[in-house]
């Protein structure tokens, strides 16, 4: 197969896995893309089509039954359709070459889609560019099941939702030292005094400072509860499912003692890595936190739950791609016994935050209210929105961190979020 065709292949093969099966983008990109033989460019290619056609899929939907009212969603006919319009309104790719290869592909013996079909409907749209380019993304539009957990919802929130979770995500860093953050010569926006988003396109490790360690990458919204809270140095904190590392890199440079526990491997080595780099030391254990039987106390208990992950749509649009919906019951029980396990290892008069990226009520202020109605020896504490100018809006009226995927009045675009400070009394 030529290496174009193969790059289409793969594309191909990634959407179908997504669109069925409960996978994650990652998982799936560095199985079939980054440990095979791809050029870079190929790479980006797949990544960036992938990524769009998963954003932008239910316009993509309407454009498709403007041409075809009896299109099965399983089909291959699906998958090439979606890939092949991506790259024609969406990424602006030639059209000469997309029809041309994507008919090829039908052609595929593993794929054995109708290529007339496929060839009649993408010259229709090539011819019709014009008029289908305009992007209409209204909340209607969005999955049933998600609409339903948002009712509650104003207008004005499900606007903006609407208007940025096609964008691409921004790259935000966080600074061990804030005298570093000026060392950063790229287009940046500065977010607080030791963070900043990068504007410019680029890979990670071609970013001033990153082999010296000097910062990590962590979205604004999930890095500022910890931010917030300052009162860490010398305390002995467990961060709790902590890989791939941001909050325990935190904890870190802010003077804490930690002890990392996580039970995915795989993102355990990337954090030690990352550890490595940024020359930080702390205690790590690779342990399912539910089978942690250890008497040790800590000072705090971070716990990063499991969760829906409907805060990170923009990175991981599988989400709203998926076949599936989400298992809430199984993921509110996780969040339930991890809540329950962390509670027994705080000291008396410590704290347990709980986090999660979901902005679901269900899964962060029902869940910890019901933790509370629960356990009388603990109390919340209110986050404080001083220390910046952004985190009023961030702070509801009961003292939540709550955050929803949004765009801040300096274009930085965050991911959704939601923390609660728990005290244990005596």
């Amino acid at each position: 197969m030529q290496a174009g065709l193969q790059t289409r292949y793969t594309i191909h093969k990634i959407l179908r896995q997504l669109r069925l099966d409960t996978i994650g983008f990652d998982e799936v990109f560095l199985e079939k893309v980054v440990k095979k033989n791809f050029k870079d460019n190929d790479r980006k290619m797949i990544h960036s089509v992938v990524l769009n056609a998963m954003r932008y899929h239910l316009f993509i939907d309407e454009i498709i039954k403007k041409f075809s009212t009896r299109l099965n969603k399983s089909s291959e006919s699906y998958y090439l359709l979606l890939s092949a319009i991506t790259q024609l309104l969406i990424l602006n790719f030639k059209d000469f070459a997309v029809i041309n290869s994507t008919v090829e592909l039908a052609k595929n013996k593993d794929i054995n889609a109708p290529e007339k079909f496929i060839n009649a409907v993408l010259r229709n749209i090539s011819r019709n560019k014009s008029k289908l380019s305009k992007i209409n993304y209204n909340f209607s539009r969005l999955p049933l099941w998600f609409t339903k957990k948002v009712s509650y919802w104003n207008k004005s929130q499900k606007n903006e939702f609407s208007k940025t979770i096609c964008e691409e995500p921004d790259l935000h860093i966080v600074f061990k030292n804030k005298k570093d953050l000026n060392k950063i010569t790229s287009k940046k926006i500065q977010t607080s005094d030791c963070s900043i988003v990068i504007k410019n396109s680029m890979t990670i490790n071609n970013i001033e400072g990153y082999n010296k360690g000097l910062w990590w990458v962590q979205d604004f919204a999930t890095m500022l509860p910890l931010y917030l809270i300052n009162n860490t140095k010398n305390k002995y904190i467990a961060d709790i499912c902590a890989a791939p590392g941001g909050k325990t890199f935190q904890l870190l440079s802010y003077g804490a003692k930690v002890k990392a526990i996580d039970k995915n491997v795989k993102r355990m080595e990337l954090m030690k890595k990352n550890l490595q780099r940024l020359k930080y030391n702390c205690e790590i254990e690779i342990k399912d936190f539910l089978k942690f039987n250890k008497k040790q106390k800590y000072d705090m208990i971070v716990l990063d739950a499991p969760c829906s992950s409907i805060g990170t749509i923009r990175r991981h649009p599988e989400i709203f791609f998926r076949k599936k919906t989400p298992n809430f019951s199984k993921i509110r029980l996780i969040q339930k016994q991890l809540l329950e396990k962390a509670k027994s290892l705080v000291k008396i008069n410590g704290i347990l935050i709980y986090m999660i990226c979901s902005f679901f009520h269900e899964e962060g202020i029902i869940q910890i209210n019901n933790f509370l109605k629960e356990n009388k020896n603990f109390s919340q504490i209110k986050f404080s929105s001083n220390k910046l100018k952004y985190t009023k809006n961030f702070i509801d009226e009961k003292g939540f961190y709550y955050v929803i995927p949004s765009k801040l009045d300096n274009h930085v675009l965050i991911d959704g979020f939601f923390a609660a400070i728990l005290k244990k009394n005596v």
